[in-house]
């Protein structure tokens, strides 16, 4: 517990000063975006990373471009997670990388290592499909028990089932660890993702802060062109992941509502 404490310190410390002269009503309203399954085209990453906001990107593991992107994006000073496959309860056909329930811990490692490697400059991971292993404990134990052992690492549940145990098995491992709010086009139609943008609003305006999760579809990637402004307009700041962490701390909170998010 005591490295852990001395690791965290400027995390404990940032909260403590936001709690003692920041109060919830003062802090302003803060909000991440995430755009999921990055690396396999090259144009949809460059056009995440030259939006004029601060959109973390997250990238699949030993894709053709991963390598390439996540170094342009950090370079552009872009936030990267890595996109980590994780078995789902449909089938799939999986994605390199993907972790299966029938891995034993000495494959689930070696895979997790490889897939970890293969994306340079992340800050965190979160998770893509995944609505099989995210409900069983050993297998989330597991991979909790590795990220902790990486320096400075979040997970962030994208919730593709109401049942998964990431939260408590990244509380467990003390590991700092949100859950999506919104998944922002579930369907790619343009009457969705505004439904779907005008939740992630009014989340935001009542807790302070949330995440959404997208995808480089074009018809998300021309809404959000057009329609970034108007978070600024409701008072709201997009930021990295990690800073929406340092600065409303360690918290679970939504359930999988509104999208049909069974079968991811």
């Amino acid at each position: 517990m005591p490295g852990y404490i001395q690791k965290h310190a400027g995390h404990f410390l940032t909260t403590f000063l936001l709690l003692v002269f920041c109060p919830s009503s003062q802090a302003g309203r803060i909000a991440s975006i995430i755009i999921d399954d990055l690396g396999n085209n090259y144009e949809h990453g460059q056009t995440i990373i030259n939006f004029p906001a601060a959109i973390t990107l997250a990238i699949l593991p030993q894709t053709q471009f991963a390598s390439r992107l996540a170094t342009q994006a950090h370079h552009n000073n872009k936030e990267v997670m890595l996109h980590l496959p994780l078995q789902s309860v449909e089938y799939h056909k999986s994605s390199p990388g993907t972790l299966k329930l029938h891995m034993t811990h000495k494959q689930f490692k070696q895979h997790l290592k490889e897939n970890i490697a293969s994306v340079p400059y992340i800050s965190g991971i979160n998770s893509h499909m995944g609505s099989l292993l995210t409900q069983h404990p050993g297998h989330m134990d597991w991979l909790m028990a590795e990220v902790s052992n990486l320096e400075n690492l979040y997970f962030i549940d994208s919730l593709t089932s109401n049942k998964s145990v990431i939260s408590e098995a990244a509380n467990n491992h003390q590991v700092p660890n949100l859950t999506r709010d919104v998944f922002l086009d579930p369907d790619f139609k343009p009457e969705t993702i505004r439904k779907q943008f005008d939740r992630f609003i009014e989340i935001t305006k009542k807790k302070g802060y949330a995440i959404a999760i997208a995808h480089p579809h074009p018809t998300t990637l021309s809404f959000l062109k057009q329609n970034l402004k108007k978070l600024a307009e409701n008072g709201i700041e997009i930021v990295p992941v990690s800073k929406l962490l340092e600065l409303r701390g360690n918290e679970s909170h939504v359930t999988c509502t509104g999208t049909t998010c069974s079968g991811l």
